[in-house]
Protein backbone atom coordinates (compact mmCIF):
# COMPACT_ATOMS: atom_id res chain seq x y z
CA UNK A 1 0.00 0.00 0.00
CA UNK A 2 2.94 2.27 1.07
CA UNK A 3 4.61 1.52 -2.72
CA UNK A 4 1.27 2.45 -4.28
CA UNK A 5 0.66 5.55 -2.64
CA UNK A 6 4.21 6.77 -3.58
CA UNK A 7 4.19 6.15 -7.09
CA UNK A 8 1.28 7.93 -7.32
CA UNK A 9 2.45 11.05 -5.67
CA UNK A 10 5.72 11.10 -8.17
CA UNK A 11 3.09 10.28 -10.78
CA UNK A 12 1.12 12.90 -9.74
CA UNK A 13 2.85 15.95 -8.45
CA UNK A 14 5.15 16.75 -11.43
CA UNK A 15 2.27 17.08 -13.55
CA UNK A 16 1.13 19.61 -10.96
CA UNK A 17 4.00 21.85 -12.43
CA UNK A 18 2.39 22.20 -16.08
CA UNK A 19 1.95 25.80 -17.46
CA UNK A 20 -1.51 26.35 -16.36
CA UNK A 21 -1.39 28.97 -13.35
CA UNK A 22 -2.43 27.10 -10.02
CA UNK A 23 -6.01 27.62 -8.54
CA UNK A 24 -6.63 28.15 -4.69
CA UNK A 25 -9.57 25.39 -4.03
CA UNK A 26 -10.93 23.49 -0.60
CA UNK A 27 -13.53 22.02 0.37
CA UNK A 28 -16.11 21.06 3.29
CA UNK A 29 -18.52 18.05 3.92
CA UNK A 30 -20.44 16.39 6.45
CA UNK A 31 -21.41 12.68 6.27
CA UNK A 32 -21.99 9.53 8.27
CA UNK A 33 -19.28 6.78 8.75
CA UNK A 34 -18.70 3.00 8.68
CA UNK A 35 -16.12 0.54 10.45
CA UNK A 36 -14.32 -1.40 8.22
CA UNK A 37 -13.98 -5.05 10.22
CA UNK A 38 -12.50 -6.01 12.68
CA UNK A 39 -13.18 -2.44 13.78
CA UNK A 40 -17.10 -3.00 12.93
CA UNK A 41 -17.46 -5.61 15.60
CA UNK A 42 -16.90 -3.19 18.19
CA UNK A 43 -18.79 0.23 16.73
CA UNK A 44 -22.06 1.87 15.46
CA UNK A 45 -22.59 3.88 12.61
CA UNK A 46 -20.41 6.90 13.17
CA UNK A 47 -20.82 10.45 11.48
CA UNK A 48 -18.13 12.47 10.29
CA UNK A 49 -16.66 16.26 9.10
CA UNK A 50 -13.69 16.77 6.70
CA UNK A 51 -12.40 20.02 5.05
CA UNK A 52 -9.30 21.27 3.05
CA UNK A 53 -7.62 23.50 1.17
CA UNK A 54 -5.06 22.59 -1.72
CA UNK A 55 -4.22 23.86 -5.37
CA UNK A 56 -4.92 22.57 -8.71
CA UNK A 57 -3.82 23.11 -12.23
CA UNK A 58 -5.65 21.57 -14.95
CA UNK A 59 -6.26 17.91 -13.70
CA UNK A 60 -4.59 17.40 -11.01
CA UNK A 61 -3.72 18.89 -7.71
CA UNK A 62 -2.93 18.28 -3.92
CA UNK A 63 -5.16 19.24 -0.75
CA UNK A 64 -4.16 19.61 2.73
CA UNK A 65 -7.29 17.60 4.13
CA UNK A 66 -8.55 17.51 7.76
CA UNK A 67 -11.60 15.07 8.75
CA UNK A 68 -12.71 14.19 11.74
CA UNK A 69 -15.28 10.50 12.74
CA UNK A 70 -17.03 9.93 15.70
CA UNK A 71 -18.50 6.00 16.29
CA UNK A 72 -20.36 4.73 19.39
CA UNK A 73 -19.19 1.59 20.97
CA UNK A 74 -21.72 -0.87 20.53
CA UNK A 75 -24.19 -2.24 23.07
CA UNK A 76 -22.37 -5.98 23.17
CA UNK A 77 -18.60 -4.84 23.70
CA UNK A 78 -19.97 -2.04 26.81
CA UNK A 79 -21.73 -4.85 28.41
CA UNK A 80 -18.62 -7.19 27.83
CA UNK A 81 -16.27 -4.33 29.41
CA UNK A 82 -19.20 -3.57 32.17
CA UNK A 83 -19.23 -0.02 30.90
CA UNK A 84 -22.56 2.13 30.46
CA UNK A 85 -21.08 4.32 27.66
CA UNK A 86 -18.34 4.76 25.05
CA UNK A 87 -17.52 5.86 22.17
CA UNK A 88 -14.32 6.12 20.07
CA UNK A 89 -13.16 8.90 17.65
CA UNK A 90 -10.56 9.48 14.65
CA UNK A 91 -9.10 12.83 13.38
CA UNK A 92 -6.44 12.91 10.69
CA UNK A 93 -4.17 15.89 8.67
CA UNK A 94 -3.46 13.95 5.40
CA UNK A 95 -1.43 15.43 2.64
CA UNK A 96 -3.22 14.19 -0.37
CA UNK A 97 -3.07 14.45 -4.49
CA UNK A 98 -6.09 15.06 -6.40
CA UNK A 99 -6.84 13.58 -10.28
CA UNK A 100 -10.44 15.37 -12.05
CA UNK A 101 -11.43 13.75 -15.09
CA UNK A 102 -13.67 17.09 -16.22
CA UNK A 103 -13.04 19.58 -13.96
CA UNK A 104 -14.72 22.65 -15.80
CA UNK A 105 -17.70 20.68 -16.80
CA UNK A 106 -20.82 20.64 -15.17
CA UNK A 107 -20.32 16.85 -13.35
CA UNK A 108 -16.66 15.82 -12.43
CA UNK A 109 -15.36 12.67 -11.09
CA UNK A 110 -12.25 12.45 -9.05
CA UNK A 111 -10.18 10.36 -7.30
CA UNK A 112 -7.93 11.25 -4.27
CA UNK A 113 -5.44 9.32 -1.98
CA UNK A 114 -3.11 10.25 0.21
CA UNK A 115 -1.13 10.06 3.98
CA UNK A 116 -0.30 11.85 7.06
CA UNK A 117 -0.80 11.50 11.19
CA UNK A 118 -3.98 9.94 12.51
CA UNK A 119 -5.29 9.81 16.06
CA UNK A 120 -7.92 7.16 18.00
CA UNK A 121 -9.16 8.57 21.16
CA UNK A 122 -11.44 6.14 22.69
CA UNK A 123 -13.67 7.35 26.29
CA UNK A 124 -15.20 5.39 28.35
CA UNK A 125 -18.40 6.51 30.28
CA UNK A 126 -20.61 6.13 33.37
CA UNK A 127 -23.88 8.11 34.35
CA UNK A 128 -25.08 8.90 37.71
CA UNK A 129 -28.76 10.32 38.54
CA UNK A 130 -28.93 13.85 40.28
CA UNK A 131 -31.79 15.61 42.12
CA UNK A 132 -32.19 19.24 41.58
CA UNK A 133 -33.93 22.55 41.14
CA UNK A 134 -35.58 21.02 37.79
CA UNK A 135 -36.18 17.57 38.92
CA UNK A 136 -34.35 14.31 38.88
CA UNK A 137 -31.70 13.34 35.91
CA UNK A 138 -28.48 12.09 34.85
CA UNK A 139 -25.17 13.37 33.96
CA UNK A 140 -22.41 11.58 32.39
CA UNK A 141 -18.95 11.29 33.82
CA UNK A 142 -15.49 10.27 31.90
CA UNK A 143 -14.22 6.46 32.98
CA UNK A 144 -11.05 5.94 31.45
CA UNK A 145 -9.74 7.77 28.05
CA UNK A 146 -7.13 6.72 25.56
CA UNK A 147 -5.26 8.21 23.12
CA UNK A 148 -3.25 6.51 20.03
CA UNK A 149 -1.14 8.37 17.42
CA UNK A 150 0.03 6.77 14.32
CA UNK A 151 0.79 7.17 10.45
CA UNK A 152 -2.02 6.16 8.19
CA UNK A 153 -3.23 6.26 4.88
CA UNK A 154 -6.29 7.47 2.92
CA UNK A 155 -8.10 6.86 -0.99
CA UNK A 156 -11.27 7.15 -2.35
CA UNK A 157 -13.30 8.72 -5.41
CA UNK A 158 -16.24 11.29 -5.81
CA UNK A 159 -18.84 12.65 -7.98
CA UNK A 160 -18.73 17.00 -7.96
CA UNK A 161 -21.83 18.52 -9.58
CA UNK A 162 -21.74 22.60 -10.42
CA UNK A 163 -23.80 24.74 -8.68
CA UNK A 164 -24.42 27.13 -11.78
CA UNK A 165 -22.89 28.37 -15.32
CA UNK A 166 -21.10 31.27 -13.44
CA UNK A 167 -20.00 29.61 -10.22
CA UNK A 168 -16.68 27.99 -9.36
CA UNK A 169 -18.54 26.21 -6.01
CA UNK A 170 -19.61 22.41 -6.95
CA UNK A 171 -21.61 20.10 -4.32
CA UNK A 172 -19.91 16.48 -3.94
CA UNK A 173 -20.55 13.14 -3.08
CA UNK A 174 -17.53 11.33 -1.56
CA UNK A 175 -16.68 7.77 -0.72
CA UNK A 176 -13.12 7.66 0.96
CA UNK A 177 -11.19 4.65 2.92
CA UNK A 178 -9.16 5.13 5.84
CA UNK A 179 -6.57 2.96 7.40
CA UNK A 180 -4.69 3.65 10.32
CA UNK A 181 -1.80 1.31 10.88
CA UNK A 182 -2.89 0.49 15.14
CA UNK A 183 -0.92 -2.93 16.21
CA UNK A 184 -3.12 -5.82 16.19
CA UNK A 185 -6.93 -4.99 15.48
CA UNK A 186 -6.46 -2.71 12.43
CA UNK A 187 -8.86 0.10 12.39
CA UNK A 188 -10.38 1.25 8.95
CA UNK A 189 -13.54 3.08 8.16
CA UNK A 190 -15.06 4.74 5.83
CA UNK A 191 -16.98 7.81 5.76
CA UNK A 192 -19.44 9.26 2.88
CA UNK A 193 -19.99 12.86 2.46
CA UNK A 194 -21.67 15.58 1.36
CA UNK A 195 -20.73 18.70 0.97
CA UNK A 196 -19.39 21.55 -1.43
CA UNK A 197 -16.26 22.37 -3.08
CA UNK A 198 -14.49 25.90 -4.15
Amino acid sequence: MKRILMLFMVAVLPAAAQSEPQRLTGFFGVGFAEAVNPLAENLDAGWSLSGGIGVRQKYVGVLFDAMFTDFGINHRTLLEAGIPRGDQKYWAVTVDPIVHVNPHGPVDFYITGGGGIYSQITDYRAEYGYGGYWGYGYRNYLIASYTLYKPGVDGGAGLAFSIGEHSRAKFFAEARFHHMFTQGSRASFIPVTLGVQF
